[in-house]
């Protein structure tokens, strides 16, 4: 994950936002051989939007800073008398050139004026206007008797008491399951809960076998208040990262050890078997459904009974119409880019793209022109406001964009 950590904090230093901390991280990356071609790549990508029309310093500053920058360099050579890094020394100072160029870039990005639309306003009033924001957390969980808890609206503490279980919301705002203090006699029959995340919705929660879930927007997941029986089995529509506890069975004795319990997670095309791992399933379209593993093993099946079985860094892919499952390599970080907080565009149709900015945001997306060559590349941050990832956009001169309450009408050049 080392290179998409040194795409982050690249990012992070475009737009200001990189702690001190981060900043020395971020220069260790750099200094590192091995990171050149990356490094380099970055800096391409960051020239080619910089518009040189609209510059942030004057020639004037921008000689000073490089002058200041030149003497911090000497001065920190002449410190390391005796001491041979001049490989390393130019190295930095490249880099100090090329993060000024990173800050230019930011700054252009961030004052840039956009164009007014068709109403007088410029994106970010629109946006303004219309309550567009980044996600957050909401959820609701639907009680096994029907009865409806808005996760987002409640407080911390126990939320509901059901079938011997305790529902609580804990101070992180995951909802966590323990049983009550009854004896397993008392204890009432399973139920089921169903939590609901909303498009502009993420949660996380803590099922009752300890299995961590970190919800994407738009998903839903049903689960028993308890896991009985030699399987645990979910069921999820949408897009969620599971962290699965192992579990043993309790009726091992003497001479048969306890087997293990496999977790079991059902969408509509397919289910994905495992003991104890990590892995994320995007299941949004009932013609597509993607399994990505990142730690452990785990079986996909689907409903024709094609079963493969994952290694770490592999995708499985059923397609709705196509014969077998395809596993190739995964693009970890494009796959889990949600679960860490980014969007990751890879010469990705603006359709697609426009599909999750849709569910993040919540709004509706309309196209007008051909969008079949519009394709773009990129990472950022979804906790930004959508103006920012729409500004650039429109700045590669692609596309245009029009946005009339929450409906954003995306127009071909």
């Amino acid at each position: 994950m080392e290179m998409s950590r040194l795409t982050i904090l690249f990012e992070r230093a475009m737009d200001k936002t990189i702690t001190p901390e981060e900043h020395d991280e971020l220069l260790a990356y750099f200094a590192d051989p091995k990171n050149k071609k990356l490094t380099e790549k970055l800096f391409a990508s960051a020239w080619k939007r910089f518009n040189p029309d609209h510059p942030v310093f004057t020639q004037e500053q921008g000689s000073a800073m490089l002058a200041r920058l030149s003497e911090t360099i000497q001065t920190e050579e002449r410190s390391s008398a005796g001491t041979r890094f001049w490989p390393v020394l130019w190295y930095r100072a490249a880099v100090a050139a090329s993060i000024l160029l990173v800050v230019s870039v930011a700054s252009y990005f961030i004052f840039f004026k956009v164009p007014d639309d068709s109403d007088g306003m410029t994106l970010a009033q629109a946006v303004t206007q219309a309550g567009i924001a980044p996600g957050n957390d909401r959820a609701v969980i639907t009680l096994g008797d029907g009865r409806t808890i808005t996760l987002d609206e409640s407080g911390v503490g126990l939320l509901a008491e059901e079938a011997g279980i305790h529902i609580n919301k804990l101070a992180e705002g995951e909802i966590s399951y323990e049983s009550s203090s009854k004896s397993a006699t008392e204890i009432e029959a399973v139920t089921y809960n169903t939590i609901q995340i909303p498009k502009g919705g993420q949660y996380r929660l803590v099922l009752p076998d300890g299995t961590k879930v970190h919800l994407n927007s738009a998903s839903t997941l049903r689960y028993p208040t308890r896991f009985t029986g030699m399987s645990r089995e979910v069921e999820l529509t949408g897009e969620a990262y599971f962290e699965v506890t192992q579990r043993l069975s309790e009726n091992g004795g003497p001479t048969t050890a306890p087997s293990k319990i496999p977790f079991i997670v059902k969408t509509a095309s397919q289910q994905v078997e495992v003991l104890g791992t990590v892995f994320n399933i995007n299941a949004y379209h009932e013609q597509q459904t993607k399994t990505t593993l990142v730690e452990g093993s785990v079986r996909v099946v689907t409903n024709t009974a094609e079963a493969v079985r994952l290694q770490p860094g592999e995708v499985a892919t059923c397609t709705a119409g196509q014969t077998g499952l395809v596993v190739e390599k995964a693009d970890l970080d494009g796959d889990l880019a949600w679960h860490n907080g980014y969007f990751i565009f890879n010469d990705e149709n603006i359709r697609s793209i426009m599909e999750r900015v849709a569910r993040w945001y919540d709004v509706e997306v309309a196209y007008v022109g051909k969008m079949d060559d519009k394709r773009f590349g990129g990472i950022f941050q979804r906790s930004k406001s959508i103006t920012q990832l729409l500004e650039n956009f429109r700045t590669t001169g692609l596309v245009d964009f029009k946005i009339t309450e929450r409906r954003i009408t995306v127009m071909a050049k």
